[in-house]
């Protein structure tokens, strides 16, 4: 399992209102967990500090 960062953003490229730590087994996975999110209308995933994929 890995760590990965949600970061819900307020617009695309924009404020980080709320942050979510999932861990998950694959990048696709944790990018679909944000994407299944009710909370995440806008956001991106990161692990290690890198961004992985985006929900917009």
């Amino acid at each position: 399992m890995k760590h990965y960062r949600i970061n819900k953003l307020a617009k695309i490229a924009g404020v980080v209102v709320q942050r979510k730590d999932i861990l998950a087994r694959s990048d696709a996975e944790a990018v679909r967990h944000a994407a299944d999110d009710v909370d995440c209308p806008i956001c991106e995933v990161l692990r290690d500090g890198k961004k992985v994929g985006a929900i917009v």
